[in-house]
């Protein structure tokens, strides 16, 4: 059995962008259905459209998303996850499959200590300096504003591709 995650289609209150779209659905869609988006199931895609998403609008637009990061440390290589965002306001609306389960391929853990410093299986990184951000979905700035100084954080980088290495 999969567990779920919801993916946020809107940046955070305390992100500089507040408000403005993550375009994360088309990135993963993208990201999962890179070779071939011929391969796209047709109800996920009706489903989609029934909230005013397109996967497909922005389609080669954004870099795929290819992984996701979550506190906690409960995940394992294996595990599979379902993918959905939310029909409206978050917690407050019913939840939308955004693709078939998905199948966890690699798993780092990843830390933001007190004072915005990173770290990637206990080791201090400059994440600006690697692909981190961009496999995230998102560029260097926001991917440090997602992450504010001050606010310490514990977690895990969850992948679904077998050819990103950190």
């Amino acid at each position: 059995m999969s567990k779920v995650i919801t993916f946020s289609r809107v940046f955070q209150k305390t992100h500089p962008k507040v408000g403005q779209p993550t375009y994360f659905v088309e990135k993963i869609l993208q990201a999962i259905y890179l070779k071939n988006a011929s391969n796209f199931d047709e109800k996920e895609f009706n489903k989609l459209n029934e909230i005013g998403i397109n996967p497909f609008d922005h389609y080669g637009i954004y870099e795929p998303k290819f992984h996701t990061i979550r506190g906690g440390h409960r995940w394992k290589v294996g595990d599979k996850f379902s993918p959905r965002v939310w029909s409206g306001k978050p917690y407050r609306s019913y939840q939308i499959i955004i693709a078939s389960d998905i199948e966890i391929k690699k798993i780092w853990d990843f830390k933001v200590d007190i004072k915005g410093l990173f770290y990637l299986n206990g080791k201090n990184i400059d994440v600006t300096s690697t692909d981190i951000p961009i496999n995230d979905g998102l560029d260097s700035d926001d991917f440090l504003n997602w992450f504010p100084v001050g606010k310490e954080f514990s977690g895990q980088i969850l992948c679904w591709r077998d050819d990103i290495y950190y």
